[in-house]
């Protein structure tokens, strides 16, 4: 019985059976972690809505339109063409500019002009507008050869209405190595200071997001927030408060980091998303207007800062409100920046981007364009 029992721990054929039994655990733990993530999702309440706004089209033919920013032209244009709209593509690399023409007193906008220095990247992500120092700054992963290593980096657009015949060396600059690979990442800047936030999504592992600190008048990079799920960037340039959403996260929490006190202050629970990308913040930083990925939508709600209502405490949970609905899988929203209401960028209109595309041979993602209801309803804040 000793010598059966000894066999049948050591018996050669009985190794394939453990190795099986292993494997066959460590799926059904996978799968158990899965379900588990599912069902977090599933748990989160809809978003609230009232009636949504209508959406239009502006532009088509992206891949994955990742990220935009609304850059004002020169002053000597005619006012209704004060601004164009940037957007990066991260499927193909590219970043283009929408300009919004006047024909006949009608304005319309233009089909999606490519900037020339898409040629020297693989994968663009993040962009931000520092207005006061009239500078763009992108994230990209550059081409491995001949122009880089394939690395993400900070690139500042030296001119972004270049014609796209230009030479794309004489476009951009490198203004910081990063030592990681750029995903979908978002990109701020802190105006006052002039230094820049890149939010890393670490690969989309778990706990291996960071956010960092990149001066870009020497390259300095200094990480300030290490892991998490991060994402979108956004400042409130008044406070000089950070948030960062964390777009992997079963809470969907925004985090709030202190410019000035370097440290988090805060985490925002939105309730009612799916998995929460880039957004803007309102003016009076009261409100985020987000897109949810997995929502198919924009939403907004709000940051705990009311106009004389300094509410705002470091844990709390806000409900979230539909916007927009029927967005492919929306991957950023921006606001315009012109102060020209004839222009196809003024301040009232949001925009968003729709992402998913398969590979860079899709041509179906969109960049569409929507207004807030004049009078919101009296459970979110309003400008």
């Amino acid at each position: 019985r000793v010598k059966r029992l000894l066999a049948m721990r050591a018996g050669p054929a009985e190794h394939p059976t453990a190795v099986a039994g292993c494997i066959c655990g460590a799926c059904v733990c996978l799968a158990l972690s899965v379900l588990l993530l599912v069902g977090l999702y599933a748990l989160q309440p809809l978003p609230a809505h009232d009636e949504l706004a209508p959406l239009f089209e502006i532009a088509t033919g992206y891949a994955w339109a990742e990220n935009m920013a609304c850059v004002h032209r020169s002053a000597s244009l005619d006012p209704a063409r004060s601004a164009s709209l940037f957007v990066t593509d991260n499927k193909r690399g590219e970043l283009s500019r929408i300009d919004w023409l006047i024909h006949n007193h009608k304005g319309h906008y233009a089909p999606p002009v490519v900037h020339p220095a898409s040629a020297a990247f693989e994968l663009m992500a993040g962009i931000a507008v520092d207005r006061r120092a009239e500078r763009v700054y992108l994230l990209g992963n550059r081409l491995a050869l001949p122009f880089g290593d394939g690395r993400c980096v900070v690139a500042e657009i030296l001119d972004p209405f270049a014609h796209e015949d230009e030479e794309p060396e004489a476009t951009y600059r490198v203004v910081a190595h990063l030592d990681r690979h750029c995903l979908g990442d978002g990109l701020a800047v802190h105006e006052r200071t002039g230094l820049l936030y890149w939010a890393n999504q670490g690969k989309f592992v778990p706990n291996h997001g960071a956010v960092s600190e990149v001066d870009p008048h020497t390259g300095s990079v200094t990480q300030i927030i290490h892991g998490s799920f991060t994402d979108g960037a956004a400042i409130d340039q008044e406070r000089g408060l950070l948030y960062v959403s964390e777009t992997l996260s079963p809470s969907h929490s925004v985090l709030v980091y202190d410019l000035v006190d370097r440290a988090v202050v805060g985490r925002i629970h939105p309730r009612g998303v799916t998995a929460l990308d880039d957004f803007v913040l309102t003016h009076s930083g009261s409100v985020i207007v987000a897109a949810d990925f997995l929502g198919n939508s924009g939403v907004r709600f709000k940051t705990g800062f009311e106009t004389g209502k300094p509410r705002w405490k470091k844990t709390h949970t806000e409900m979230v409100r539909a916007l927009v609905s029927g967005v492919t899988e929306p991957t950023s929203i921006r606001r315009g920046c012109s102060n020209n209401l004839t222009s196809g960028f003024n301040k009232e209109l949001f925009f968003v981007t729709e992402g998913g595309g398969l590979s860079a041979l899709s041509r179906d993602r969109r960049v569409l364009a929507f207004a807030l209801p004049e009078t919101p309803p009296a459970t979110s804040a309003s400008e």
